[in-house]
């Protein structure tokens, strides 16, 4: 009898330790990670947290589905969230999220197709105006925008480098001015790549539906670059110059533009960086992402999380000093964007994505409004605390304090 006493003290003993390093590794200050560590502590991260959340128990209310649409600039991340609340709630709520670009989405949502939209930027001027008192609009995440390239003869897996490319460049690929990747401005920045840039013709690919992306994209090169915005301006949709020579490419959301500068060669695009993170090792075999100039500080940069942050940080630094505090949830959100373009500091195309919901589903005409409503609030409440510990590679948290605009939002979204 006494050693079986024995043995069962030294069984729990051993179970406390094991606890104990568990919960000590579990919280330890860990070194910044490098690009290759980011993505496998953001892959433990998210799977640290599958594991708690199917083991979790069932919510003893939720069932049912909810529909979004909109911008496939977070696609992968509500993917990923949708995954995980389906889990959280025992298998009894379905999140069906489709990734048709923002300005799809925000018409979605205006005729009530759907329960709530995806949008890279907020609502439009012309759709604020008709939903103003009606809706709330929040970020839910925040990520980046890349420039990825397909030359074989420079691809990184090759050279060991990236291009570099500035706002001017870019601005005169697409607007049919730099037409070959030997053009005495791309060797220009980049000397060590300079003998090996082939003459091939540059195929400028873009966004052939209306997207926030894009919008981002041509916001920024507006403001860095004055003819671009004379000539051509930003917006969710832009009439493409390098089009009208026959060296433009249209493609249908994130995805659609990340598969024609796979297929083909001597191309250029611009996506949201979890698209490259995917498929990292092909786009490097056949060119890669560049570097891009911040034109305000003069430095270089990748699109690395810390970047990342630092030009959203700058860019909302920024709309604080101009404007105070930020937007209510029910208010206009688009100067918050014009303040993250082309920031003072950091990686120049960062960007916040947007959810956008009814402030009062019955009053908004939805049939099944209390249900709905009790749907989308707790998925939202989700997405703004537990789902901000499980980031996809290539986006970022919020900062708290938007986060905390959203869910004073969403606690408040009725019946």
């Amino acid at each position: 009898m006494n050693m079986d006493r024995k043995l069962v003290a030294v069984v729990a003993v051993a179970v406390l330790a094991v606890a104990a390093v568990g919960v000590w590794l579990m919280s330890s200050p860990q070194m910044a990670p490098s690009p290759t560590a980011t993505s496998s502590a953001t892959q433990t991260t998210a799977t640290a947290s599958q594991s708690a959340t199917s083991t979790a128990t069932s919510h003893p209310v939720l069932s049912g589905t909810v529909t979004g649409a909109g911008a496939t600039f977070p696609l992968p991340q509500i993917q990923r969230w949708s995954t995980l609340f389906r889990e959280y709630t025992g298998g009894k709520v379905v999140v069906n999220y489709q990734g048709v670009g923002s300005g799809a989405g925000q018409s979605k949502f205006l005729n009530r197709e759907i329960d709530f939209a995806g949008s890279d930027i907020p609502l439009t001027p012309q759709n604020y105006e008709k939903l103003k008192g009606l809706v709330y609009q929040f970020p839910e995440i925040a990520g980046s925008i890349v420039v990825a390239y397909n030359v074989p003869e420079i691809a990184y897996s090759k050279t060991g480098k990236y291009l570099n490319l500035t706002a001017e460049v870019i601005a005169k690929i697409y607007m049919g001015e730099v037409k070959q990747w030997c053009d005495p401005q791309i060797k220009a920045l980049n000397p060590a790549l300079a003998d090996k840039l082939p003459c091939r013709d540059i195929i400028a690919v873009h966004r052939s539906d209306g997207s926030g992306t894009t919008a981002y994209f041509t916001l920024w090169l507006a403001k860095a670059y004055k003819p671009w915005g004379d000539a051509v301006g930003w917006g969710l949709t832009v009439k493409w110059p390098v089009d009208q020579t026959g060296r433009g490419v249209g493609g249908q959301g994130n995805p659609g533009v990340a598969s024609a500068v796979e297929k083909t060669e001597y191309s250029v695009g611009y996506i949201e960086y979890a698209y490259y993170a995917l498929n990292k090792k092909k786009y490097d075999d056949i060119g890669g992402i560049a570097y891009i100039r911040n034109d305000n500080d003069g430095k270089w940069y990748l699109p690395l999380p810390e970047m990342v942050q630092m030009g959203l940080s700058a860019g909302l630094e920024r709309y604080r000093q101009k404007y105070g505090a930020y937007p209510k949830p029910d208010e206009d959100w688009n100067a918050v964007i014009q303040e993250l373009a082309n920031p003072p500091r950091g990686y120049p195309l960062s960007a916040l994505s947007f959810f956008i919901v009814w402030k009062d589903y019955s009053a908004a005409g939805y049939p099944d409004a209390a249900a709905k409503a009790q749907l989308v609030r707790e998925f939202m409440r989700y997405v703004l605390t537990t789902g901000q510990q499980s980031v996809v590679e290539g986006y970022i948290a919020l900062p708290q304090e938007l986060a905390q605009i959203g869910l004073s939002a969403v606690s408040q979204i009725k019946p």
